[in-house]
């Protein structure tokens, strides 16, 4: 491997090493600090009620806002709602690359990838009233968009050292170009949306009391998610997790938390269109997330990424992929066989995360 390589993994076993080291479990007949615990426990439900409670709020007020401007509520699902559920993986991976940790933030990225697309139609499966429609042209491009920015960020790992320009990676600049044009491009393909509803008495109060709906839910996730997060990661310091298969699902799982309750809350609603665009435009927006991660770095950040991630990486595009298929059996009218998918993806889904344990470098002694 180039030196680049070589420097990478050794900075990243050696702060794993460190990590590892400052989280050692305590000593058998040590009593852990029951008040830390509990104060912790109590932060992380608290922050995750606040986050859920955001989530469900976001997608009332989306659907208001898609109905009262004509964006159409795919559009509303795959920017507003996208950008504003996935501030925790844009807060975690700056905050990583600020910490010497690209390990975690390309990680964090392909993970929750995975995730959203199982949590997809494993809540749709929850739903089974809920009609799914023939996939429309601003749907297709979306999901494309999101798949080719999955594969090209995996294929980067993949390149190591080749492609990159003195600090940042060729790559990340192709991927951030690459959102902004498929973004558009989803824009221009919506449907032409029907301006009675918009012309009626009221309508204009009516979007700004949505816009200020949304705003005050945003910031709920916003001081939320955080906490959410910071909570997590002390409890796996209490309990001796960290560093474990246990530490990095709940990773997984805390930064993927508003995306699952707007797509619960979209469901709720009927929305299906919204709850695609949530999910898949959450995954064409964190991988852009880790294209400015990148930039923040200072270093080509995909040289320091490893196989583990490369796994992840092409665990992700399948299960997006397949997420797709569901939803095409689910419109057929094919309950029984979309069930079935998606209790596969989900035993996928935990069989490339232990593919992704064993793949993963550990520290030395």
């Amino acid at each position: 491997m180039p030196q680049v390589g070589s420097g990478a993994k050794a900075l990243r076993v050696a702060g794993e090493a460190e990590k590892i080291g400052a989280r050692e479990p305590k000593a058998v007949g040590e009593v852990r600090p029951v008040i830390p615990l509990v104060g912790w426990f109590l932060v992380f439900a608290a922050s995750a009620t606040v986050v859920i409670r955001s989530g469900l709020s976001l997608s009332r007020a989306g659907d208001r806002i898609a109905e009262a401007t004509g964006l159409g509520r795919l559009w509303v699902g795959t920017i507003l709602l996208a950008i504003a559920t996935s501030l925790p993986e844009l807060v975690t991976n700056l905050s990583a690359v600020r910490l010497n940790a690209p390990a975690l933030a390309g990680g964090n990225i392909l993970g929750a990838n995975m995730l959203n697309a199982v949590v997809l139609v494993s809540l749709v499966s929850l739903f089974p009233k809920v009609v799914v429609r023939p996939v429309t042209g601003d749907q297709r491009i979306l999901v494309v968009t999101a798949l080719v920015l999955t594969a090209l960020a995996t294929g980067l790992v993949l390149l190591d050292d080749w492609g990159n320009a003195g600090p940042i990676s060729v790559g990340s600049l192709v991927i951030l170009g690459g959102y902004a044009v498929g973004m558009r491009a989803v824009y221009r393909a919506r449907p032409a949306e029907s301006e009675a509803g918009r012309e009626a008495n009221g309508q204009g109060r009516e979007r700004r009391r949505a816009w200020l709906k949304f705003a005050l839910a945003a910031a709920g996730v916003l001081v939320g998610a955080p906490l959410l997060a910071a909570s997590a990661d002390r409890l796996a310091d209490l309990l001796g997790l960290s560093g474990s298969f246990m530490g990095v699902l709940a990773v997984a799982l805390v930064t993927t938390m508003p995306e699952t309750s707007v797509t619960w809350g979209s469901l709720r609603l009927g929305s299906e269109e919204m709850a695609l665009g949530n999910v898949y435009g959450s995954c064409a927006f964190n991988v852009a997330i880790l294209g400015l991660a990148d930039l923040f770095y200072g270093r080509p950040i995909f040289a320091f990424l490893d196989r583990s991630h490369v796994a992840a990486g092409v665990g992700a595009v399948l299960l997006m992929a397949l997420g797709l298929l569901f939803l095409r059996l689910r419109r057929g009218g094919r309950l029984l066989s979309s069930q079935l998918l998606a209790l596969a993806m989900v035993a996928g889904w935990a069989g490339v995360m232990l593919l992704v344990l064993s793949l993963a470098p550990t520290p030395g002694p």
